[in-house]
């Protein structure tokens, strides 16, 4: 999930993972007064705007946090948050979504391996480009970034001299993001990881697996909330994961039309299958690969066709 000064922690506008559905009834419709003075309250102590949050989402979670926290009913549980600044970070981190391990959804990082890569990289070529600039957007603990940064070094092999590669890994939550930094994963995270890889990019230590400098030194980290101006440009990738699902339908609009601005001309935006219910996407973009939802900003007269 994402990031931002005025936040300083992964505050809302979401995390790496899925969010179970049906675990907690909606709240009664008399409530949405206490709903809104709950949103304006963390607005202006947190600086997140909970209204880009899709409505059923955020009155499940609602429910499930004034339940746990013992609250008999909304209002009380409100009069917390403004007693305790804590209880607003607490709050804020029930939202975000923390489900993530190296090359999750292993059929998107295998067409990024075997295709987008290797065309990313001919036409850093023809282009006489050495520098390649991606971005995980809602990088949660880090384990995205590290495995796009595993399978670049892969792609470029011996050529790994010749490029400049930096990796922007951002997210909302700054304990994530320290945590993402460190390196330091359990073995269940690295189920899906090649043993070759977990030799050449990983340092066993007891019952976890450190990353190896090369790896650590492409990724950037940075603190970011999706509801702040984008942060970077001239992208050649964004992987934005397990996120607009979660987003109201203009927030959504907004994000994707943003991420096309961003992109060279040939660059690509990978969504992923979680992403299928999601609106359309903007027309500029061309699609090379409908299964895994990753579109591509069109190179100047190129007429592309999905991979």
């Amino acid at each position: 999930m994402i990031l931002g000064p005025i936040n300083q922690g992964k505050r809302p506008l979401l995390s790496r993972g899925s969010a179970g559905k049906g675990d907690a009834r909606p709240l009664p419709a008399g409530e949405e007064q206490t709903i809104q003075r709950l949103r304006d309250l963390v607005r202006e102590k947190r600086g997140v705007d909970l209204a880009f949050y899709g409505e059923s989402y955020l009155r499940r979670k609602l429910a499930l946090q004034q339940k746990g926290r013992g609250c008999s009913t909304l209002d009380a549980f409100f009069q917390l948050l403004s007693r305790d600044p804590r209880e607003i970070d607490l709050f804020l981190g029930s939202l975000l979504i923390r489900v993530t391990e190296f090359f999750r959804s292993p059929r998107t990082f295998e067409v990024l391996e075997r295709h987008i890569l290797p065309a990313l990289l001919i036409q850093k070529k023809k282009d006489y480009s050495h520098v390649i600039r991606c971005w995980s957007a809602g990088c949660s603990s880090g384990e995205e970034p590290y495995s796009l940064a595993i399978l670049l070094r892969e792609t470029l092999k011996r050529e790994k001299d010749r490029f400049s590669v930096l990796i922007f890994a951002t997210d909302v939550d700054q304990q994530g993001l320290i945590a993402a930094r460190k390196g330091v994963f359990g073995r269940p995270k690295l189920m899906k990881v090649k043993q070759e890889w977990k030799d050449l990019y990983f340092k066993p230590e007891g019952d976890e697996y450190v990353v190896g400098e090369e790896i650590r030194r492409m990724v950037l980290f940075r603190l970011h909330n999706l509801q702040d101006p984008l942060p970077f440009h001239n992208l050649d990738l964004i992987l934005f994961r397990n996120v607009l699902i979660y987003l109201k339908p203009e927030l959504q609009t907004r994000l994707l039309s943003s991420f096309f601005k961003l992109l060279n001309p040939g660059g690509y935006l990978v969504l992923g299958r979680t992403e299928g219910g999601v609106g359309r996407m903007p027309p500029e973009y061309k699609v090379a690969d409908p299964a895994e939802r990753i579109y591509q900003r069109p190179l100047e007269g190129a007429n592309l066709s999905p991979l």
